[in-house]
């Protein structure tokens, strides 16, 4: 059976107007889903009753996407832990309803929205919200969308599942928000190359992306994520061709060559550089490419090219100087032109470059996040901590 013509339509309007929804949206499968009321995710797929969408218009539906793409960008389907589902949904739509308001999206009637909510976690809205544990009169609110776990009525969330409709382990749901965190700058990349990401966006993926993650899961999904960074009309996404839907794919040539900057400027100790190219080595295996390593204290002091017959990446310490983060992304914009990825590893107390030179970064820091003044944060890139 063929799609909604209103959802397709609400799918392009998608891509074409809201980038940074978009590209989030485009990981997921979408599967009708009569049995619900409304609409769901659990982070790797939407399900939708096809009466309700039907039921709405085309810029209400881009708000229902947006509105369950933005569960997912908060984590919302792997933080409820032993919280009601009903009441942690409300919470969860307060959290972002005000994001989407600000993005200018068309918010449904019933949508929750409350401006004493701005900028408030999903987790500390639940605490104030009647019936919770700090409620002082304990009053447990009671209604059938609460219970559905869909107060607002604009689709909600249901907890992370793996493969076999188990409950996630710790490691599976750090590697998770892993791969969403990175996914995250991704899709602010595309919004911001396209002049549309909204401040309140900008805003959100600097605040979201700053708690300390594993630095291994992020480098490994960084990796990942950097052979299919852009999507392509050209190519139909083969997951909705046969329900009738053309939207576009992800294009993957394989992982382009990747360039990788080394800060020598006596920051990086032996142990951490042995630690950082053992976990490359490894994530190497599954995605051959050739490695271009480039080593800068205040100025470039040695490179080497790495194919894959060449493996296992065995890097050195040189230089001992002073700290210049720019050189290496001057270097790989002559040298590389094509490069996928470019990853640093360095304790990022120099100066970066003031303009995104367009490479899609991984900043791997040795100085934790918590003790890295602001006038040292690039201005683009994800960064994960070496710990």
């Amino acid at each position: 059976m063929k799609k909604s013509p209103k959802l397709a339509k609400a799918i392009a309007r998608t891509v074409l107007d809201h980038p940074f929804f978009a590209t989030l949206l485009l990981r997921m499968k979408l599967h009708e889903d009569e049995e619900i009321k409304t609409a769901c995710t659990d982070g790797r797929q939407i399900r939708y009753n096809p009466n309700f969408i039907n039921s709405l218009q085309v810029d209400q539906i881009v708000f229902v996407l947006a509105h369950l793409v933005m569960h997912v960008a908060h984590f919302h389907p792997l933080r409820r832990s032993a919280r009601n589902k009903g009441r942690f949904n409300k919470a969860g739509d307060y959290a972002i309803n005000g994001i989407l308001k600000d993005a200018g999206l068309s918010m449904l009637p019933k949508a929750l929205y409350h401006k004493d909510f701005h900028n408030l976690a999903a987790e500390q809205i639940y605490d104030r919200l009647p019936g919770s544990p700090s409620d002082e009169d304990g009053e447990v609110e009671r209604n059938d969308d609460l219970e559905e776990g869909d107060p607002g009525g604009c689709g909600s969330f249901e907890d992370a599942r793996d493969e076999y409709g188990n409950p996630l382990t710790k490691a599976e749901r750090d590697r998770a928000e892993a791969e969403i965190t990175v996914a995250i700058q991704q899709a602010a990349q595309a919004a911001k190359a396209q002049g549309k990401l909204p401040g309140s966006l900008a805003r959100l993926v600097d605040e979201l992306v700053h708690p300390i993650l594993d630095w291994r899961e992020m480098l490994r999904s960084f990796i990942d994520h950097s052979a299919r960074t852009d999507y392509s009309w050209r190519q139909p996404n083969r997951r909705h061709i046969a329900d009738g839907l053309y939207l576009p794919s992800f294009r993957s040539d394989g992982l382009k060559p990747l360039v990788l900057a080394i800060d020598t400027s006596g920051s990086i100790m032996q142990k951490e550089l042995n630690q950082f190219q053992a976990e490359l080595n490894d994530i190497l295996l599954s995605y051959p490419a050739t490695v271009n390593v480039v080593y800068c204290d205040s100025e470039i002091s040695d490179t080497q090219t790495i194919t894959p017959d060449e493996y296992p990446v065995q890097l050195k310490t040189t230089g001992f100087g002073g700290t210049d983060l720019c050189p290496p992304f001057e270097w790989a914009i002559k040298n590389v032109p094509n490069a996928g990825c470019l990853i640093y590893l360095t304790d990022l107390k120099g100066n970066s470059p003031e303009i995104d030179p367009g490479i899609p970064t991984l900043w791997i820091s040795t100085t934790k996040d918590r003790d890295l003044a602001e006038s040292y944060r690039p201005k683009f890139g994800n960064i994960a901590t070496l710990e």
